[in-house]
């Protein structure tokens, strides 16, 4: 199950990234021209949207993957070791560029030892970290965290792994009630830890869609229907009970599992081996490293552009330039750096044992050892900020 090629999953990687960069593209014309993707009213309320889009396909990934390993520590540190050098690479070039010019600031962030840990750890926090594109990050290590808990009493052989997504469900459903905010807008009269605000957030109901999705593939046709319907019926439960923030993270989480969605049903149209399949899988390789690099890119071009001041006219054509080379560069941070990295953390890893542990908890399975997926499991559909 796990040495299956889903390239829509890639392509889905790649396109969420890119609307990101998108999202931020104004970054590399605000010099010489007053037009602004999110001043756009049509936009603006789903700018953004790849991150939702991101949150369903790690779900899914997450769903085929946590079974290959023997305990929920062994799967946290699996993930820890994917994210966690690329993500402290990019944090320290912030704390670099910081330090060349202590004038700028990337969301405003508070140079502090306390924001420095916590960003370092990815921990939540009720601001930016100071990567300011790593709150979502902090999402993702929660979610992990939480299907390690599973993981350490069942095993995600056996009927926790379609329990897990109702959880997922119901903890969202509360978020959506109290209209718990993002990172960066947590409202201390709403509540003051942001581990609460970030755990009981809308936010576990798109990580939720997600696994389901894959958990709907392995069951009977109808049955599958049923759980996904009854799984839309609930986030519309949540929109209609949700206040705040929550309300409009509602409707991007919606229009997210409708992109998602198609993508799943349209399967069949990324299996053939042709050239722009082929290309859609570097494009998803390259995805995290997009994400990571992005700002910086087109921050250090806007610059330029500001120097070299262009015709206003221009900023389309800039800004789909100025797209592409994110790219571009991603993938060639990818292969030069995180690919390289990553192989190396793998090969310092435990050797892999003949077949993943079942049938007991994580808990029992301590006592048999650490498994590390093999080569061929790693090559398929990984999460989406790897």
């Amino acid at each position: 199950m796990n040495k299956e090629r889903r390239t829509e999953i890639q392509w889905l990687r790649g396109l969420a990234a890119t609307e990101v960069v998108f999202c931020h593209s104004d970054l590399v014309t605000k010099h010489f021209t007053d037009f602004r993707v999110t001043g756009l009213d049509w936009y603006y309320p789903y700018s953004g949207l790849g991150v939702e889009v991101f949150f369903m396909v790690s779900g899914y990934v997450i769903c085929m993957r946590a079974a290959s390993h023997p305990t929920g520590g062994a799967f946290f540190l699996s993930r820890v070791r994917r994210l966690f050098p690329m993500y402290w690479i990019f944090t320290s070039l912030v704390l670099l560029t910081f330090a060349i010019n202590p004038g700028w600031r990337l969301n405003n962030f508070e140079m502090t030892p306390w924001s420095l840990l916590h960003s370092y750890l990815i921990l939540p926090q009720t601001s930016f970290p100071i990567l300011g594109v790593g709150w979502t990050l902090e999402h993702e290590m929660l979610f992990y965290a939480f299907v390690a808990l599973i993981m350490a009493f069942w095993s995600m052989n056996g009927p926790a792994k379609f329990i897990l997504p109702w959880l997922l469900a119901g903890v969202g459903l509360v978020g959506c009630l109290y209209g718990f905010p993002g990172a960066g807008q947590v409202d201390p009269a709403v509540a003051t830890s942001p581990w609460i605000t970030h755990f009981l957030s809308p936010y576990m109901l798109a990580f939720g869609f997600g696994w389901l999705v894959r958990c709907a593939e392995e069951m009977r046709p109808a049955a599958g229907i049923w759980s996904v319907s009854l799984y839309v019926g609930i986030g519309v439960i949540g929109y209609l009970v949700s206040t705040g923030f929550a309300t409009q993270l509602e409707l991007r989480i919606g229009l997210a599992a409708l992109i998602f969605g198609g993508f799943i049903l349209c399967r069949r149209l990324f299996e053939a081996d042709t050239l722009l399949n082929r290309l859609g899988w570097k494009f998803g390789d390259a995805s995290f490293a997009i994400y990571l690099s992005h700002w910086f890119v087109l921050s250090a071009l806007g610059k330029v552009l500001g120097v070299i001041d262009p015709p206003s006219e221009a900023s389309g054509l800039v800004r789909v330039a100025a797209i592409a080379i994110c790219i571009v560069v991603g993938y060639v941070i990818y292969m030069l750096l995180e690919r390289p990295l990553d192989r190396w953390l793998r090969g310092r890893g435990t050797p892999a044992a003949s077949k993943p542990a079942g049938g007991g908890g994580g808990v029992l399975a301590l006592l048999r050892g650490r498994l590390r997926p093999t080569a061929q499991t790693t090559q398929g559909a990984q999460s989406p900020l790897r």
